[in-house]
């Protein structure tokens, strides 16, 4: 039985997706909030808001989402990816039982609930057989693409960089819950900023990468060290430290070599 939503109870709902690597991802969860909370309101159940979050890859996190949510009485997580992993549920139980431990004492925390997984939604399977007959009146992919060039792509995406080094950030689960999400845009600050790194270092993003005790996670190769977990103040330090001067960080190095011999000196003038 359905419980019923009255008058005097706040409520809050939180969107949780993956992450996308492209923009898009993070526009088109924010309609779809928007969309929500438009619809309970017409239902009569206007929530306090409707809040988008993503498990990785994308801010805010759940933590976050569960900070702007905070004075509703009720907090429903809605997990709207597919496909919804038991093992991840999981932990997201307890990164919510964790939120709930960080907050002061005193104050009164948020009833917190997980509705069923999108796959289980008992109309799922009438909306898209819905969408499937909306479909028929769709145009053919040809005509879609139209006169673009669709044979091949562009040349230049055979070409290699001319980097050294590959910095793997990690922006899985655990390390998204811990900031490193929010910390993303200060690496490739400190690559492009930092005379000598620019052409040497390419940053990409990963998912976990499973020591996740350690996170906020990056590794850099080929030499195959692990620094963590990383702070704002660390990142371009460290980098700096690693790739033009040929030193590990002792205190930062979660695994691999502690001395990097021979050191390479840099392709790159230092004032590039």
């Amino acid at each position: 039985m359905t419980a019923a939503l009255t008058p005097e109870m706040s409520l809050a709902v939180i969107l949780l997706s993956r992450g996308a690597a492209c923009a898009a991802g993070g526009a088109e969860l924010a309609q779809l909030a928007a969309r929500v909370q438009a619809a309970m309101a017409d239902q009569g159940m206007a929530p306090l808001r409707v809040q988008p979050a993503f498990v990785d890859r994308r801010e805010p996190a759940l933590p976050q989402a569960l900070d702007a949510c905070a004075t509703a009485q009720t907090v429903v997580i809605v997990p709207v990816m597919v496909p919804d992993e038991p093992s991840l549920r999981r932990w997201l139980h307890k990164l919510v039982m964790r939120w709930r431990a960080g907050r002061a004492a005193h104050m009164h925390g948020p009833r917190l609930v997980f509705a069923e997984p999108l796959l289980q939604a008992p109309r799922l399977a009438d909306l898209l057989a819905h969408a499937v007959l909306q479909s028929l009146e769709a145009p053919d992919v040809p005509a879609v693409v139209g006169e673009e060039a669709w044979e091949r792509d562009p040349a230049g995406w055979s070409g290699v960089p001319e980097h050294r080094h590959h910095v793997l950030w990690c922006v899985g689960p655990r390390c998204a819950a811990r900031g490193s999400v929010q910390l993303w845009p200060r690496l490739a600050q400190a690559v492009h900023d930092t005379p000598g790194l620019k052409k040497q270092v390419m940053p990409l993003q990963t998912q976990c990468q499973y020591p996740c005790n350690h996170g906020p996670l990056m590794i850099v190769y080929p030499d195959g060290v692990w620094y963590g977990p990383l702070a704002e103040a660390d990142i371009g330090r460290v980098l700096a430290e690693h790739v033009l001067h040929g030193r590990v960080d002792a205190q930062l190095r979660v695994h691999g070599p502690q001395i990097l011999a021979p050191f390479r000196i840099p392709a790159y003038p230092s004032g590039d």
